[in-house]
């Protein structure tokens, strides 16, 4: 099978999107001839063949298979330039399918509402419908997602690393969040609003929660007003982002992985607390509450103060299974989270659909 993969990635480390992209690509090219073409020219991958993208892209031009591939997939949906190529491949009769990454998704809808409205009518509902397949990251963003009545559960992955967590606080614990600022995004304020009404519990169990993540759009400055405000400077620490080894040593030092998302497709950030074994506490928003309590690698909460301040009692309570969380952690990312895994079901899904389309 021939997959050619379309993206608008731009290299940001800090953006779970921009780092999983390459990997969904290197991944399917074990199981099938995979190229791609970026937007932006960022070279996406060593072992797949990328090529240049211009407002003059011809897909036709393409040396093959790229030329007439089984099948294009196109990374995110808002990009104008999408629509160009879509209107080739329907006249190659090129089947496409969207990985939105979220985008579509009802609460992904709700954020800047009549922009996306308007630009739903005018162009991308036709584009979405037009697909042969939205491929969703969860179930939960599967049946949060409208656009088209053909979806499948397609999901983000992550490589096994050879060190995990070993030691445990013994005593206190300290938490953290590693990822954007996003405040209603990524529920930063509805994590800072729980800690804040459970500050005594903290304080009281030398309890800490260290946010890592950078300063864009004044998000920063907004993370630090909400520290204030809320009275928990002296247990939340904000600091700018982290890569690399620093962030794997930050990662492996803390006790737990905390993120309250509102909405999310497949979180790059979770899966990969989890592969380190590092317990984790996640909300309904995260899309995996419920792979995390079931599989006791953590804990779940609904996506709200009190839910938070609910986990929270639980957390300290539940202090010396951290040790086993953290196993079952890395054996929840074996059993469903391998790239491998996860890239072979992906393009059997794709042949699947060019096999079956009208």
């Amino acid at each position: 099978m021939t997959i050619l993969h379309i993206a608008n990635t731009t290299g940001d480390l800090c953006s779970g999107v921009q780092v999983v992209v390459p990997q969904h690509i290197e991944a399917q090219n074990k199981f099938a001839t995979v190229g791609c073409v970026n937007l932006t020219n960022v070279k996406l991958s060593d072992s797949v063949p990328q090529f240049i993208y211009t407002k003059d892209l011809k897909i036709k031009n393409l040396p093959r298979p790229f030329d007439k591939p089984d099948v294009v997939v196109f990374h995110e949906c808002y990009r104008v330039e999408y629509l160009k190529i879509a209107k080739q491949l329907k006249k190659l009769k090129v089947p496409y399918i969207i990985l939105p990454h979220g985008e579509l998704s009802r609460e992904a809808q709700r954020k800047k509402r009549f922009k996306k409205l308007a630009a739903n009518i005018l162009f991308f509902n036709k584009f979405a419908r037009r697909a042969s397949a939205l491929q969703c990251l969860s179930e939960r963003e599967r049946d949060t997602t409208g656009f088209n009545k053909n979806k499948f559960v397609g999901t983000n992955g992550v490589a096994v690393p050879d060190i995990k967590k070993e030691k445990f606080s013994g005593d206190g614990l300290k938490l953290i969040y590693i990822g954007r600022l996003d405040a209603f995004h990524k529920g930063l304020d509805i994590l800072i609003g729980a800690v804040a009404k459970s500050k005594k519990i903290f304080l009281d169990n030398n309890v800490t929660l260290d946010i890592y993540g950078p300063d864009k759009l004044g998000r920063f400055a907004h993370l630090e007003e909400l520290v204030k405000q809320n009275g928990v400077g002296e247990v939340v620490t904000l600091h700018r982002e982290i890569f690399g080894e620093e962030k794997i040593e930050k990662l492996l030092n803390a006790d737990i992985f905390v993120q309250t998302s509102r909405f999310e497709g497949m979180p790059l950030g979770i899966l990969e607390a989890l592969s380190f074994g590092v317990p984790c506490l996640v909300t309904e928003g995260t899309t995996l509450k419920n792979t995390i309590e079931e599989g006791g690698a953590g804990w779940g909460a609904t996506t709200d103060v009190d839910g938070v301040c609910r986990a929270f009692d639980k957390i300290i309570a539940e202090k010396e299974q951290l040790k086993d969380k953290s196993e079952n952690a890395v054996k929840i990312v074996k059993d469903n989270f391998c790239w491998d895994k996860i890239a072979a079901e992906t393009v059997k899904k794709y042949e699947q659909i060019v096999k079956t389309r009208p």
